[in-house]
């Protein structure tokens, strides 16, 4: 039997005045909010760690693109949001690629409030959930906490847009979002797939690699840099690969088992660290 596993948000039920509404974007009763993808595509989690900040930094703001349907106002909007549960869901299929049995388990690691984000019925919270008057396009905040918690592993933090007075809800793809909070170096979340077209995939071992490189940190705005010049990712590339084979030629590196770089260094059989060459 064959077993297949998908992971997914709660969606809370929403009720559409017509089904052609989410398919044709037919929405003329009321401005309607939605998520944007920063790719065009489905939504990404978005990455957020607290590890590029000072040690006295105990909170920020995470800043997610939204879009309304239905033109500007000439006054503030409001947008509302929930936090809801995600589950994943495992599929057991028959040979014939018949669902044969599923079993649904709640994503552990939810992030609190009050300890890793701030409520977003707060004051300072709700100041940043607002569409600016004039614009079809803004970014709403969402206040992040630091807590000791997060040295050892990341919270989800999973939004649900909620309809109220000022907006109705758009696509329903489009209406949740989930943001990890962490104090650990992560996966930064603008690395897409045109970072893994020319850099490859994405490893903890490659990442520290190339912040050893750079000599900085290779944060979400950095990886954006590279996303938007060509030029500018093929020349770290060159770098990181310079770096690469001088760290797996390194005969200490070879005589301690270090070498080659992997993307697990506790696991000798995980994938060796690599970058694309040819394209």
């Amino acid at each position: 039997m064959m077993k297949k596993t998908i992971f997914c948000t709660a969606l809370i039920a929403v009720v559409l005045t017509s089904c052609s509404e989410d398919q044709g974007l037919i929405y003329n009763d009321k401005a309607r909010i939605q998520f944007v993808s920063e790719d065009a595509n489905q939504l990404q989690d978005y990455a957020y760690s607290f590890v590029w900040q000072s040690d006295d930094t105990q909170a920020d703001t995470v800043y997610l693109p939204v879009r309304v349907i239905g033109g500007p106002a000439t006054q503030e909007r409001y947008v509302s949001l929930e936090q809801v549960d995600e589950y994943i869901i495992s599929y057991t299929y028959d040979r014939l690629g018949h669902v044969t049995d599923s079993v649904v388990e709640t994503v552990p690691n939810k992030a609190k409030a009050g300890v890793h984000y701030v409520p977003f019925d707060d004051p300072s919270a709700r100041n940043l959930l607002k569409v600016k008057a004039g614009v079809v396009r803004d970014s709403i905040g969402i206040i992040v906490k630091r807590s000791a918690d997060l040295k050892n592993g990341s919270v989800r933090l999973a939004l649900m847009l909620k309809e109220n007075a000022d907006f109705g809800m758009g696509e329903l793809k489009f209406q949740q979002r989930t943001i990890t909070i962490s104090d650990l170096l992560e996966k930064p979340s603008t690395w897409n797939r045109t970072t893994d077209y020319y850099l490859g995939t994405y490893s903890e071992a490659k990442h520290r690699l190339m912040m050893q490189v750079v000599g900085d940190k290779v944060d979400d705005a950095w990886v954006q840099s590279c996303n938007s010049s060509k030029a500018f990712m093929l020349y770290w590339r060159t770098k990181f690969i310079e770096a690469l084979d001088a760290y797996n030629a390194d005969p200490d590196n070879i005589a301690t088992g270090k070498a080659p770089l992997r993307e697990d260094a506790a696991n000798p059989n995980s994938a060796i660290v690599t970058f694309p060459s040819k394209m």
